[in-house]
């Protein structure tokens, strides 16, 4: 029987957590029973005897999601799609049997909590990108949509057929331009465009099929700021293809395409991050990241202290500790004002750079984590410059006032 070992950092789990499989130390000594409920004393203390860092450790046929009725999922995604390209619709059969897939799903998914990202692994053994992401995405908005606890069960149900679905549209596409190499010209774009319409037209005359499922397929790539496939207003769109974008943006960026490589789990939280209100909505991603962000990445660093942020008061800042309770809420040195005309940025550096915790200030929100290494470089030189910043340690920087690092 092949067992597996996962990291899980204690850090990132909240209170009243519950883990579905025991816990063991680095050595391999059990810390605790499985599904023993996480009080904040529980996990202090386990931090203090065995440190942060805690494993899982279990064998294959627990998995809460059994492997058969993923490979189930994918032969229907299968089905489905090669059914789409043959006759440009899906029959009331097939359509009746993803209901009934996704219903069973989602069974296993309530009686088993949140483990279910881990088999996500298992699809890498395929080939078909359009097969695999089509599953890939409702296993994802399972997990996360079960874990919002907003939703009837017949919302759930929608919106994970919704999910499962939410690509049939391609299938009317030439395959050449699903697989080219390099990015779309206009004309291409303009075809990649018309999935969405195109399959909605293909789901709406299923008369089991509901507006949740439409609006799912529809709607799934409109953005924040008003200019996704069809430009609709964010504000005015139902909250289930929001998810799904979310899911299929983070699943598409962590898969190997034909023009590009995939992305690490971080790397692709890390985008995801920097596209709050531009791509998504802040409140969105912040569920997003917190809720999956242990089981998608095993860890909190998908960015790290001193690191430089954007803030949504056109602000940037120093990130000198990560957020305790909300990862998109850290500690942090705000030391510059800065503004943009036309391709230009001015910065007006503050005289005196001063802390924020983003989890106590109700203005400044985190919507950016700075990527361009000289930009990032350039700004730090110019805090020590202006001697508004010192060195602590070896690319360490502190206020120039504070006698010691802050930890």
């Amino acid at each position: 029987m092949a067992t597996e070992r996962l990291k899980i950092d204690l850090t990132y789990l909240g209170p009243d957590s519950v883990l579905i499989y025991p816990i063991f130390s680095n050595a391999g000594e059990k810390i605790l029973e499985a599904r023993t409920p996480l009080s904040n004393e529980k996990i202090t203390n386990i931090i203090e005897k065995h440190g942060k860092i805690v494993y899982y450790s279990f064998s294959e046929d627990m998995g809460n999601i059994p492997n058969h009725r993923i490979y189930s999922a994918l032969n229907k995604s299968r089905e489905i799609m090669d059914e789409i390209v043959k006759t440009d619709q899906i029959s009331k059969a097939r359509y009746k049997e993803s209901e009934e897939l996704v219903e069973v799903m989602l069974n296993d998914l309530v009686a088993s909590e949140t483990d279910t990202i881990k088999l996500l692994k298992d699809l890498n053994s395929f080939d078909d990108y359009t097969y695999n992401h089509s599953v890939n995405v409702l296993l994802l908005v399972s997990v996360f949509s079960h874990k919002l606890k907003r939703f009837s069960l017949d919302e759930l149900k929608s919106m994970l057929l919704g999910a499962f679905l939410h690509d049939i549209g391609k299938m009317k596409l030439d395959k050449q331009l699903l697989n080219k190499r390099g990015k779309l010209d206009v004309t291409e774009y303009q075809k990649m465009k018309r999935h969405p319409q195109l399959g909605y037209e293909i789901i709406k005359n299923i008369d089991a099929s509901n507006k949740i499922v439409q609006q799912c397929i529809l709607f799934h790539h409109e953005k924040f700021n008003n200019k996704g496939y069809y430009g609709l207003p964010y504000e005015n769109l139902p909250l289930y293809p929001k998810i799904i974008s979310i899911c299929d943006v983070f699943d598409a960026l962590t898969s190997k395409r034909p023009y590009r490589s995939a992305a690490s789990p971080a790397d692709a939280l890390k985008i995801i991050l920097n596209s709050i209100n531009n791509h998504f909505d802040y409140d969105l991603i912040s569920k997003f990241v917190n809720i999956l962000g242990p089981f998608l990445n095993n860890t909190r660093h998908f960015y790290g202290k001193h690191e430089i942020c954007e803030l949504n008061t056109n602000e940037l800042a120093l990130i000198i500790k990560l957020g305790e309770k909300d990862i998109l809420k850290p500690e942090v040195i705000v030391f510059c004002k800065f503004q943009k005309s036309r391709s230009r940025i001015n910065v007006k550096f503050y005289d005196k750079p001063f802390k924020v915790n983003l989890e106590d200030d109700k203005l400044r929100i985190m919507i950016n984590v700075l990527s361009n290494e000289y930009q990032v470089y350039s700004l730090k030189n110019k805090l020590l410059e202006k001697s508004l910043l010192r060195v602590v340690k070896m690319d360490t920087l502190s206020l120039i006032d504070e006698e010691a690092e802050v930890h």
